[in-house]
């Protein structure tokens, strides 16, 4: 296995000398192996630093890493943090994707290359909603590729792209309620009683079962309760629309009743 001192350590983990010393001081990292004077690192060290950021990057706080690092005797710390890494993966969002910007109607499908320039009105209304930037000349990150399609798919509707795009911060707002619920419902109803017990080892692939079968869970929760709410609200729309078609209406605007009822 290649050996490399610990400048080319926290090169390749994007960090400075100085924290990874410090994650080692923390017992974050495993020291290296000395070889004569020199202190030599290894491919296994990059893997611990990528696993300890990609927690700290979810949220994690230093201490709680070094308690995860710390509990689990019976495995290897890379284990353990795999496996705390792994509650969080049923939630990752999709990756950004970057692409040429005249490839981008291909990556959001055939509602993306309607004709009438409806490809150049999407994209402006995804770089005003912050869902795709420039990443270079000629080229586009979307950042968010499944709103990105939901935005071409309503020029198939004839929604004007801008306006579902438009509602995105609405949205986030009302499922980031919805998603601080079923947070706190795992909080309260599992991880508190994880915590008590002492945050046994053998305890955690349960916890881990349990994030990954939340979502399923959570999902149809919600969609059950989107489709019960849109169907009253489609109820609401058809009883108003009803109204503006009756007979009264009809004779307020002068279309005769007989028309009104042979439709």
């Amino acid at each position: 296995m290649p050996d490399f001192p610990i400048e080319e350590l926290a090169h390749r983990a994007g960090m400075t000398v100085r924290t990874v010393r410090s994650y080692i001081t923390r017992g974050l990292l495993p020291p290296g192996e000395r070889a004569g004077r020199a202190v030599r690192y290894t491919d296994v060290h990059v893997d611990r630093l990528d696993l300890v950021n990609g927690l700290r990057r979810r949220g994690f706080s230093l201490g709680a890493i070094e308690v995860l690092v710390a509990q689990h005797t019976d495995r290897t710390a890379e284990d353990a943090l795999r496996l705390y890494r792994g509650m969080l993966a049923p939630w990752q969002p999709e990756e950004p994707v970057e692409v040429a910007e005249d490839e981008l109607p291909d990556l959001l499908g055939p509602d993306a290359q309607a004709p009438g320039g409806a490809a150049d009105e999407l994209l402006v209304a995804l770089r005003e909603a912050g869902v795709v930037e420039t990443a270079g000349p000629g080229r586009v990150r979307v950042l968010r590729p499944d709103l990105a399609r939901a935005a071409a798919g309503a020029i198939r509707l004839g929604i004007p792209p801008g306006a579902l795009v438009g509602i995105r911060r609405r949205l986030d707002d009302h499922t980031g309620a919805v998603a601080q619920m079923f947070v706190e419902l795992f909080a309260g109803q599992v991880w508190a009683g994880y915590v008590a017990a002492g945050l046994p080892a053998d305890g955690a692939p349960r916890i881990q079962e349990t994030v990954e079968q939340l979502q399923p869970v959570a999902t149809m929760a919600l969609l059950s309760s989107f489709r019960f709410r849109m169907q009253a609200e489609m109820d609401t729309f058809i009883a108003r629309i009803s109204r503006d078609l009756s007979p009264e209406a009809g004779r307020a605007i002068g279309v005769r009743t007989t028309d009104l009822d042979d439709g």
